[in-house]
């Protein structure tokens, strides 16, 4: 179907000698219904001649491909417009144009000298001979006429006799624009004019931006800066009849595949069709060609196509010219004049006289004779004026209804061109404002108010009467324009909006191929179908007959030619179709319907083919199931560069600041360690301010000074302080601290921040600018405490705020900032700043006018009002009477008198609608979005009837949104947010006049809240109104496959939007059913951003609805599932139901009818278990439920934490991290108060001394003490052998060191200097059993007193570290205790073991011992599910604290005891093994795991009086069974094995009687590090303890890679022997502990 110019399209011929005959095109004779028949007998023999010499003819290859094409389509009997016959003139027909072309001249230039002095210089420059045009090189020659050399050469005499002063000036015109022209013609090889050149230096300089893209993040904001916008920008160019069809097929066909595809790769689309809804381009203000060009000109600063041409056989209606020059102007109403006095004259003239004046002119008839100069003239004057009868206009730019009478042509008398004289005047007006200055189109409602009014029958009658008007005005301008102006200058003022924009489109960058296209369809049997009604929307024909306007289509064939040697053969698309029912009507004709499917086929292919050549290689952005921290490091790097990209935008505009600047600078340099605060007014230019600031500060600051600045509430992100935070750390951590992994949550970013800030140094100086505190979102209460207090040294802050802000009060409670007040303008900064504006537009105003202006702004003193009132002023003329200009007296009211005057040219509900949706959109609104929200307003698109076509489905056109924009461009701006392009006001000021003047109530903005829940909800847009392609504009994700790889683009829109309107607009029971409880919108919503942003929603969900639990039960879940999801979001399924399957498994109403207490939860666990991936669905509860104590995270640390210790006296703790620092925290304020860098990244143990000034690191072998203000080294000693374990007693004054593996222990005086105070050798009666870590410490004091013991052991001993000696020994109660741990308080001396053969409620032993007398007093129990791993007491000696860890479900315990009630409770259970604990007070207990760079603190004290935590012998918990294992040798048992180390239960599952209770149980058989074995009811125990049998005593001892083999029967009592047998590796050896037989299994069923 479609046809496309090709180089080899047909095949070469021979070429025909030249026997001194050339081809021309023909001159058409008389008038046809053919299309390419045009009347060329009437016309002039001047104008006939340019056609003749000056028409883009084809020569070459490509006329030949032209004419093979005409005989095909000769034999199909097809009429084409591109169908051009040629005709060859012979030597007679040769010489005589010459002659006459010689004629021509001399008359020309004696009727020259009859004209006024301007018009005669113009006709000289006009007049140009043949001869100097061939003066070109004839190559150039040739490409400029569009002939072959040979005809110039023929024509080589023409003008021989001129004179040589015109000859020499004629010349100089002639080379000028041939050097114009061939300049046109090469733009290829030359480059794009000059505003697409700057434009693609700017896409260099982009280019060269990705290179220093990383030092602009490292704080060099000095840089140029260039954002690229993600988003491809085609523009739908054709007919306002005749191309409804393909322009309408490729909005709802070809659009929503492309935007898909688009979507797909992370970028954005949008295809612009200002003719959508539109029948023709008048307008009120006749501004529809800058529109048009306007928005072509967006679209062209996008990558990709951008311009698509659609023609038919209709030529576009001609448009008046917005402006003209006062030359032209004036010129034109001089033609009229002297045409008014020619009239004039002629009346009086003898009728006869006449024509004895015409028989004497010369003229050339159809077979070469000439014709009467005069008649030719007249018949000039009708050509150009054609345009005015009834039979060309009417049907072409009217609607099919509407009709216009005009006054015949060809009986003009001096009364009508009196009356274009005044209808000149009466339309165009001098505006003397610009300069130079120009005459003005006056708008419509001017002459016709009804054009504006609210009565659709009065728009309609004013809208006739102005095409009336308009008709008659392009006849006067076609009419004198070409004798006035000139034939190029009289078209370009009188050109189409097609024209203009084909004109633009392919003024392109790079070679318009990359970017343009044009689709040209031809009715084949159109002649024969001309009395069909529906004819005139496809071709022009005459008023009441079914013919052909040859005119307009003669005019037409020029522009489609001209298009032809401008835009490559590759890129021109042909197709032939037949007339239909109705005309070009695909829903009812088959045909019709196949060529609109197969263009939108085409045109996607087209379109995907350049995109994918952009797109390729390209990352799409949030791929969250691959690279989840690269699209969030890609997001927050785009976020700084958008920041630094505005702040340089801004930067431009501060040119009157220069004494604020300066008290800046002072302030800046002598602010010591204090942030300095700017106050002002809202729009008082802070923001421009501090945009300077940012770049004048490297000046100011000696060093290498690096820059963070942050416009907060540019963007979404900045506006939520715990995005803001997590920016402002990434960007610290690339310029000061590299490899650093950074935490999402606000508690910890704070942490982070502060710690960050400590690494700046000396010579690089930083400096962050954070503008507009007060624009910070209600996330987080918009938080301040993040703010550091004081300053950290070398750190210069700079904030801005609002006056009356309670930020601002904040702020300086809190701070205690150097404040500099924004002093108002003075009157002299606003007349400099005025004029300098209007020196740039190249505006001037009326001295009334001026003071008008400048009186304005020095009573309101603010830059916004400045800039506001200036924008305002641009519209004003200088013709405009005083009494309808002025402005308010503040701010509020200018933008209120902004409003109204939109209202009044755009329409009051459409400016209302769209004011209401921008202010109340969350971050900004798309188009997308506004386009589809606009139409659910039913007065809107009352009031869009009036003006505009509505279609089904009701859509407002998108003109109107582009004019309304292109009105609104200074307080309109465009950001990135949501990975997407949005629009929201300029000033937050806007924002607060729009909501007072249309939003007056919370009702109202509930409203607006409304419509947004239900087009995010409802899937509903522009496009799509009934939902049916939900998932195209608005689904959850947008997924794309290639090769068996799936990646995922979130719609963050809809993510972020739905909750948050569903939350504005009180609508509660759709925040819980789409949002809060949709597991599909959950996992979108965790998987494309992050848990936090849910966990924000459930806030603000909780705060709506307080009384539900469900939200509160699926708070706590998510939190204990943070760090799972934060790694793996795909995991959402099996957290949920791992943690919440219990929990409602056992929520059943107490009786039928009851209500369940959980209503949605159970709704979310279904739809868990029916995920959209694949997930692992736990079929119990396996994870930690929610309802447990809560720990909360100290973050400070870049690096995972190795050790920390707490303080002796005050609140306080210190870590240590392998990011080589250490931090002392104060516990009460969450916080570090002190940092030392430099310390090694491989510290094992800290422990504080000395009243919490000193500090003392064990390494390896290695011991280092430290001061911990100073940092200064105060001891150290490496050539230890063994490693030493430390402790401190008599109130940290000495320090105690245990050397692993030997008997060494030495003391240290801290006091004194560090000083060794003795050293000895201690022996205990029993030697350690294991081979590392044998010893245990007390970390408790009391005295001097220090208590140890070997692990695993059975005794423990009081060491004296004043004296150096032992002071008691105490032994375990019994024989076969195991030691686990020791520890010290003021009463009691502390030994925990563990006792395997006891029952589980007497496995755990604490031997109380007295501290007086060192004898035993008492045991506390504890119970068979207790394995300590840590272990601490309270400064009050009141409880002790243990954690138990737990290996198979990679838990911890933290349990407690009282020592004065016996009370052991299980306080909190927690993901991860603590490998260290310390609980000094028990609101500050804190714990850290292994990897983790955070401190875990719990408050045991909010719990500890819970006594249904209690875990005493009648209240055992059921602890879960691990494995069940049957016995293949008796049937009728099975042996469970419990969660928790040591207990075993054995089942019987047949006898009825034993049912739901074990037939036996045994508890602390074996440890958590053991490795158990079952089979035929015997259990086979791996430990690594064992007796020396080999020996003359027995004795402990411990090998790595040494087994005990316990076998024992499950029935029988404990006998133990040890028997050795040999390993099969010949270093290891095995021991058999034998359990033997008592009982019989048979007698226990």
């Amino acid at each position: 179907m479609w046809t496309s110019y090709t180089n080899d399209s047909a095949s070469k011929k021979k070429k025909k000698e030249n026997n001194g005959e050339v081809t021309l095109p023909p001159i058409h004779k008389g008038h046809s219904n053919q299309p390419q028949d045009v009347n060329h007998k009437s016309q002039p023999s001047f104008q006939r001649l340019q056609e003749l010499f000056f028409a883009p003819c084809l020569t070459g290859t490509k006329q030949h491909a032209h004419h093979l094409r005409d005989l095909k389509m000769k034999n199909k009997g097809a009429d084409s417009h591109w169908h051009v016959p040629h005709t060859k003139v012979s030597k007679k027909a040769h010489s005589q144009i010459k002659e006459h072309l010689r004629l021509r001249l001399q008359q020309l230039r004696m009727r020259s000298n009859e004209q006024n002095e301007l018009s005669e210089a113009r006709g000289r420059d006009k007049e140009t001979s043949l001869e100097d045009l061939l003066d070109v090189d004839a190559g150039k020659q040739a490409i400029l006429l569009g002939c072959s050399p040979g005809i110039l050469k023929s024509l080589s005499v023409l003008g021989s006799g001129a004179s040589e002063r015109d000859h020499s000036a004629r010349k100089k015109t002639a080379c000028a624009q041939v050097n114009s022209r061939l300049v046109s013609l090469s733009d290829f090889s030359k480059g794009p004019p000059a505003s697409h050149r700057n434009r693609a230096s700017a896409c260099a300089e982009g280019g060269t931006h990705a290179c220093t893209t990383k030092d602009i993040i490292r704080g060099n904001v000095s840089l140029p800066c260039c954002v690229r916008k993600k988003r491809f920008m085609i523009y739908i160019s054709g007919g306002y009849k005749d191309t409804v069809a393909e322009r309408s097929a490729l909005m709802e066909k070809a659009y929503p595949h492309l935007y898909r595809y688009c979507r797909q790769r992370g970028y954005g689309l949008r295809m612009v069709d200002l003719r959508q809804g539109v029948e023709d381009p008048i307008t009120d203000r006749n501004d529809t060609v800058a529109l048009h060009v306007g928005a072509l000109q967006d679209c062209q600063e996008a990558p990709g196509p951008n311009f698509f041409l659609f023609t038919g056989q209709k030529h576009e209606v001609q448009t008046l010219p917005l402006t003209m020059s006062r030359e032209d102007f004036e010129a034109i109403l001089g033609m009229v004049e002297k045409e008014r006095q020619s009239l004039s004259k002629r009346r009086h003239m003898n009728i006869e006289e006449v024509g004895l004046e015409s028989q004497s002119s010369i003229a050339i008839s159809d077979t070469g004779s000439f014709a009467s100069e005069l008649g030719q003239s007249q018949r000039d004057s009708a050509e150009n004026s054609a345009l005015l009868s009834g039979s060309t206009v009417s049907q072409n730019s009217l609607t099919d209804e509407e009709e216009v009478s005009v006054t015949p042509v060809g009986t003009r008398s001096w009364a009508d061109a009196d009356k274009d004289k005044n209808l000149l005047h009466m339309c165009y007006k001098l505006d003397e404002n610009l300069v130079p200055p120009v005459y003005s189109l006056l708008p419509v409602s001017t002459h016709y108010p009804d054009l504006l009014s609210k009565d659709g029958m009065r728009r309609r009658q004013a809208k006739r009467a102005w095409q009336a008007m308009c008709l008659r005005l392009c006849g006067v301008l076609q009419r004198t324009g070409p004798g006035a102006l000139g034939e190029e200058r009289t078209s370009q003022l009188l050109r189409t909006v097609l024209e203009s924009e084909v004109e633009q489109g392919l003024r392109t960058s790079g070679p318009p191929e990359d970017h343009c296209h044009w689709y040209k369809r031809t009715i084949t049997d159109m002649k024969y179908n001309l009395k069909s009604e529906k004819a005139p929307k496809y071709i022009d024909i005459l008023k009441g007959r079914p013919e052909i306007n040859q005119t307009l289509y003669s005019y037409h064939q020029r522009f489609m030619d001209s298009i032809h040697t401008k835009l490559r053969h590759t890129n021109i698309y042909e197709c032939n179709i037949g007339w239909g029912r109705k005309g070009l009507n695909p829903k009812i004709n088959r045909s019709h319907l196949y060529y609109t499917e197969r263009l939108c086929s085409d045109f996607k292919r087209i379109v995907i083919n350049h995109l994918s050549r952009i797109i390729k290689g390209s990352r799409v952005k949030c791929s969250a199931d691959v690279k989840r921290k690269d699209a969030s490091r890609m997001c927050i790097q785009e976020e700084i560069l958008r920041h630094v990209h505005h702040g340089q935008a801004l930067e431009k505009h501060c040119n009157f600041r220069e004494a604020l600047l300066a008290e800046l600078k002072r302030k800046v340099e002598g602010c010591g360690r204090r942030p300095v605060l700017l106050l002002g007014e809202a729009g008082w230019g802070k923001s421009t301010t501090l945009a300077r600031v940012a770049q004048l500060t490297s000046s100011w600051i000696p060093g290498d000074v690096k820059v963070l600045v942050r416009f907060i509430g540019l963007t979404g992100d900045s506006r939520n302080v715990r995005l803001l935070l997590q920016s402002l750390c990434y960007q610290l951590a690339e310029i000061y601290a590299d490899h650093v992994s950074l935490s999402e949550g606000l508690p910890q970013l704070v942490s982070e921040f502060a710690s960050l800030l400590e690494l700046v140094k000396e010579d690089r100086p930083l400096v962050m600018v954070l503008d507009g505190l007060d624009e910070l979102s209600e996330e987080h209460d918009s938080d301040l405490s993040w703010l550091p207090v004081p300053l950290p040294p070398h750190i210069h802050l700079i904030l801005s705020t609002s006056n009356d802000s309670p930020c601002a009060r904040m702020l300086q409670k809190l701070l205690q900032p150097i404040i500099v007040p924004l002093t108002p303008l003075s009157p002299q900064n606003i007349s400099e700043a005025l004029e300098g504006w209007l020196q740039v537009d190249e505006r001037r105003l009326q001295d009334w006018q001026w003071r008008t202006l400048l009186q304005a702004c020095v009573s309101c003193p603010s830059p916004l009002y400045m800039e506001t009132a200036y924008a305002e002023s641009r519209l004003w003329r200088s013709f405009d009477p005083p009494g309808n200009l002025g402005f308010p007296d503040n701010l509020p009211q200018l933008y209120a008198h902004v409003l109204f005057r939109m209202e009044r040219t755009h329409g009051e509900l459409l400016v209302r609608r769209a004011a209401s949706l921008i202010s109340l959109s969350r971050n900004g609104i798309t188009e997308e979005e506004l386009l589809g929200l606009l139409p659910q307003d039913a007065q809107v698109m009352k009031e869009v009837e009036l003006t505009h076509r509505i279609s089904v489905p009701p859509r407002v056109p998108y003109v109107l949104w582009v004019s309304l924009r292109r009105d609104l461009f200074r307080h309109l701006m465009e950001v990135e947010t949501d990975g997407t392009l949005v629009y929201r006001w300029t000033h937050s000021a806007l924002t607060l006049v729009c909501k007072q003047r249309y939003l007056k109530t919370p009702e109202a903005q509930k409203a607006i809240h409304r419509d947004f829940a239900d087009y995010f909800s409802a899937r509903r847009s522009e496009f799509n109104p009934d939902g049916k392609d939900d998932n195209v504009f608005q689904p959850l994700v947008w997924m794309l496959e290639t090769d068996s790889v799936k990646s995922y683009v979130f719609n963050l829109r809809k993510l972020h939007g739905l909750p948050f309107h569903l939350i504005h607009s009180g609508q509660v029971a759709p925040l819980l059913s789409e949002c809060l409880f949709s597991y599909e919108f959950l996992l979108h919503k965790i998987w494309g951003l992050s848990i936090l942003h849910v966990e924000e929603d459930l806030k603000a969900g909780i705060v709506l609805e307080r009384e539900l639990p469900d939200v509160a039960v699926l708070t706590q879940a998510l939190e204990l599932s943070r760090t799972t999801l934060l790694r793996d979001p795909c995991q959402l399924a099996s957290q949920l139901l791992g943690r919440l399957y219990r929990i409602i498994d056992e929520d059943r109403p107490v009786a039928p009818g009851d209500p369940r207490k959980f209503s949605h939860l159970h709704i979310l666990l279904s739809q868990c278990g029916c995920s959209s991936l694949p997930v692992l669905v736990p079929s119990f509860s396996c994870l930690l439920p929610p309802g447990g104590l809560q720990h909360k995270l100290l973050a400070g640390h870049t690096d995972s934490v190795t050790a920390f210790a707490g303080g002796q006296k005050g609140l306080v703790a210190v870590s240590c991290s392998c990011d080589g620092t250490l931090k002392m925290w104060d516990l009460e304020l969450g916080h570090t108060v002190r940092t030392l860098e430099g310390v090694s990244c491989q510290v094992d143990s800290v422990t504080l001394g000395l009243d919490d000034t000193v500090v003392v690191l064990t390494m390896k072998q290695t011991l280092l003490m430290l001061d911990v203000t100073s940092g200064r080294v105060l001891y150290s000693e490496s050539d230890s052998l063994d490693v030493p374990v430390v402790t401190t007693t008599s109130d940290g004054q000495l320090l105690v060191a245990f050397y692993d593996g030997s008997h060494l222990v030495k003391v240290f005086d801290l006091t004194d200097s560090c000083r060794e105070l003795c050293r000895l050798n201690i022996t205990l009666e029993h030697g350690p059993i294991h081979k590392d870590r044998t010893i245990l410490v007390s970390h408790s004091s009391f005295k001097d007193y220090v208590l140890f013991a070997y692990r695993s052991g059975g005794e423990a001993a009081v060491l004296s570290a004043r004296k150096g000696e032992v002071l008691s020994t105490m032994t375990a109660h019994h024989g076969a205790a195991s030691v686990q741990g020791v520890e010290v308080t003021p009463e009691y001396l502390l030994l925990f073991c563990r006792y395997p053969y006891k029952r589980h409620d007497k496995i755990v032993h604490i031997e109380l011992f007295s501290m007086e007398n060192f004898q035993y007093l008492r045991s506390i129990f504890g119970c068979g599910q207790d394995s300590i791993s840590q272990l601490a007491v309270n400064r009050a000696g009141t409880h002790v604290v243990v954690f138990s860890q737990s290996q198979d479900t990679i838990t911890t315990d933290i349990m407690t005891w009282n020592l004065e009630t016996e009370d052991h409770k299980h306080i909190a259970r927690c993901s991860g093994l603590v490998m260290g604990g310390s609980c000094f007070d028990l609101r500050f207990c804190l714990g850290i795991c292994n990897g983790e760079k955070y401190l875990r603190m719990w408050n045991l004290a909010s719990r500890i009086n819970d006594q249904s935590l209690t875990y005493n012998v009648h209240k055992v918990k059921n602890d879960g069974t691990a494995e069940v294992i049957p016995m293949s040798k008796y049937p009728r048992y099975v042996v469970c094995r419990s969660l928790k180390a040591g207990t075993v239960r054995v089942w019987n599952i047949k006898k009825s009687s034993c049912r739901g209770n074990p037939v036996r149980v045994e508890h602390g058989l074996y440890d958590s590090t053991d490795v158990v074995l079952f089979k035929d009811l015997k259990m086979y125990i791996l430990t690594d303890r064992g007796e020396a049998t080999f020996t003359e005593t027995p004795m402990p001892i411990f090998q790595v890679c040494t087994h005990t083999l316990v076998v024992t029967p499950l029935f029988s009592g404990p006998v133990l022997q040890a028997h050795p047998r040999n390993c099969p590796h010949p270093s290891k050896q095995f021991l058999h502990l034998y359990r033997h037989t008592d009982m019989d299994p048979s007698q226990t069923s």
